[in-house]
């Protein structure tokens, strides 16, 4: 073996070694900042029970999500278009919203009214662009049953898309009030969330939850981040939306967070151009 192979081997055996090292590091790294993440959030849960704060499983698994821009669909729009399609209701559009009221009321099981508005929503000639929506429990009560427009997976929340039924005492549903969001397009790549439990200590952490209360849920969702003079289209973003009850009040509200930045999400600016975030 003469002496430059030798040198070649040594060379290559020396960057392995360093590829390894450093891969290690890396590693540990992570590590380290992922298990110090995790020990302050155990802190924070822990200071919300001696709060009297209560809360199921939260977790800590991360998720994707996009910005997205739409426009909600005016006059002459394609749910003002679609509404034509509609038989045995008197429906009628303005104001960006179409106003149904059924010629005969649809009964409904009040412990499971999705049930039947499943099969009633995805009937062209009930309700039109159905499929573009799921139903929404958490959104939901006695009187109105919420079926909410999904966007690349998950519900927007919101007035922009959705579907609205009237329910009466009869538990029956008289007809419906539809938003609808279009022209829909995604203006960044995929981008990592917070986690739900990240979410729901910075609320914490930032004063938001009340002593004695009780979270309710908290699911993903995407909330209106800005209104935009682009297109006239407004500009939504994955959101942790945290429904909170006070103990002894019963008063409940509903808190929303950025789930790309942490920030409490507060009133819309008016106007802000997107052209950076198609260009991102």
């Amino acid at each position: 073996m003469n002496f430059k192979r030798i040198q070649w081997i040594f060379l290559l055996a020396f960057l392995l070694f360093d590829i390894i090292v450093g891969s290690s590091l890396v590693l540990e790294t992570r590590f380290t900042v992922s298990n110090g993440q995790q020990n302050r959030q155990s802190a924070v849960l822990k200071e919300m029970k001696n709060d009297s704060i209560s809360y199921g499983e939260l977790t800590g698994k991360r998720q994707t999500g996009y910005y997205i821009a739409g426009k909600r669909s005016a006059d002459n729009g394609v749910l003002e278009q679609e509404s034509n399609k509609l038989r045995n209701q008197d429906a009628h559009f303005s104001s960006e919203t179409l106003t149904s009221e059924f010629d005969d009321p649809l009964k409904i099981n009040p412990e499971n009214p999705a049930k039947r508005l499943n099969q009633l929503v995805m009937n062209k000639k009930m309700v039109v662009l159905g499929k573009h929506y799921r139903y929404n429990e958490q959104l939901s009560d006695k009187n109105t049953i919420v079926y909410s427009q999904v966007l690349e997976g998950l519900p927007l929340v919101g007035s922009d898309g959705q579907l609205r039924f009237r329910v009466n005492s009869d538990h029956e549903v008289t007809g419906y009030t539809q938003t609808y969001l279009q022209d829909v397009e995604v203006l960044r790549q995929r981008s990592n969330t917070i986690s739900q439990r990240r979410a729901v200590t910075w609320l914490y952490k930032h004063n938001q939850i009340p002593n004695n209360s009780r979270i309710l849920w908290a699911n993903l969702s995407y909330a209106k981040l800005l209104n935009t003079t682009t297109d006239n289209k407004a500009v939504y973003v994955p959101t942790w939306v945290v429904e909170i009850r006070t103990k002894n009040s019963g008063a409940v509200q509903r808190l929303q967070v950025n789930a790309f930045n942490s920030t409490v999400m507060k009133e819309s600016p008016d106007s802000v151009n997107t052209n950076s975030l198609n260009n991102n």
